[in-house]
């Protein structure tokens, strides 16, 4: 490995000829879309469904009708009161209207040779989806940017960072517009820590079953005294991802951290990074800046956690008290 100052401009590289480490978790068997009746909630199935088809596993098309939602429906959203009847045939007017589009576009998946189950639920967003991903054993989420009700939440607010933080998959997030993510090719962010590299097991299972075929690892530094440290650790790290047929690069670049990973993933390019790390990584997938990541023009960003924790079943309608607990339970874990 050559010892020399990477150029700013170009990845360094290590082609794989070794045998790569045995992997300890199984890849993805059961994949978890959650629509909402829009065209760009649907967009996530330009990432999702060549997935599945590539690592045979089932898509779960799961759409969320919730009794909220039914004011907004309302021709009197208004009104302090709703009388139960109005309430009752809104709502299954909803759920008919969900199950509809579930079914449509189960059958435009099946047809192209796809395993595919569909879930409406009934209940608030959150919770509802946590606890049908620990119940379905679901092993990835994947959602669009944008959609449209609670899938606008879902996409960049509190529930993505509860599926994020109290669910135990990893979180695929889909850009809804432009060219889908070109998966033979992974950018990994890595700031020096061991919490950051769990993104790493999760990339080289991806190579394993021949989903990525080129691994880029980035470091971003505020420092030019930082390079050369900063080079050394990512080289180690390529020399770990050792896998015949692999590719590794690496670059250190200096500036903004978002700023940096957006450029350097491109506009097709999926990036991987975990939940939890140290410096200017850890401010990205704790707060704000892992949503600006994602915002920006990438086509995907798979998000992983360290440790996994395991949601309380929360799938029955609480009272309104209750819901109220609930609610500012998360708001707490968000803002937390």
């Amino acid at each position: 490995m050559a010892r020399d100052r990477v150029p700013p401009h170009r990845f360094s590289e290590v082609r794989t000829l070794g045998r790569g480490r045995e992997e300890v978790r199984q890849m993805f068997r059961t994949i978890m879309v959650p629509l909402d009746g829009s065209a760009l909630a649907d967009y996530a199935l330009t990432c999702a469904a060549p997935l599945a088809g590539r690592l045979g596993a089932v898509l779960h098309l799961v759409r969320v009708v919730e009794p909220s939602a039914a004011w907004s429906a309302s021709p009197i959203m208004g009104s302090p009161y709703i009388p139960d009847r109005f309430d009752d045939e809104t709502i299954r007017a909803m759920a008919e209207a969900a199950d509809t589009h579930l079914q449509a576009t189960a059958r435009r998946l099946t047809q192209t040779g796809l395993r595919v189950q569909v879930a409406r639920l009934d209940g608030f967003t959150t919770p509802a989806l946590l606890d049908y991903e620990r119940s379905a054993r679901i092993d990835l989420v994947a959602m669009c940017a944008h959609g449209r009700g609670g899938l606008a939440r879902l996409a960049f607010g509190s529930v993505a960072d509860c599926l994020v933080r109290q669910g135990s998959a990893p979180v695929l997030r889909v850009r809804s517009f432009g060219a889908p993510a070109v998966f033979p090719q992974a950018l990994v962010p890595l700031d020096g820590s061991a919490r950051a590299e769990a993104a790493l097991d999760l990339v080289g299972q991806l190579a394993r079953h021949q989903v990525v075929h080129e691994v880029r690892l980035l470091r971003v530094i505020g420092a030019a005294e930082e390079g050369p440290e900063a080079e050394a650790y990512l080289a180690a790290v390529a020399r770990r991802l050792e896998r015949p047929g692999l590719v590794c690069r690496y670059q250190v670049v200096m500036g903004e951290v978002a700023r940096s990973i957006r450029e350097q993933a491109g506009a097709d390019q999926l990036v991987v990074m975990a939940t939890h790390g140290r410096g200017g990584l850890a401010r990205i997938v704790r707060g704000s800046m892992a949503e600006e990541v994602a915002r920006g023009n990438v086509a995907a960003v798979l998000t992983v956690r360290e440790a996994p924790v395991m949601p309380a079943n929360l799938s029955v309608l609480p009272t309104q008290p209750e819901h109220a607990r609930v609610r500012d339970d998360m708001l707490s874990r968000s803002s937390g």
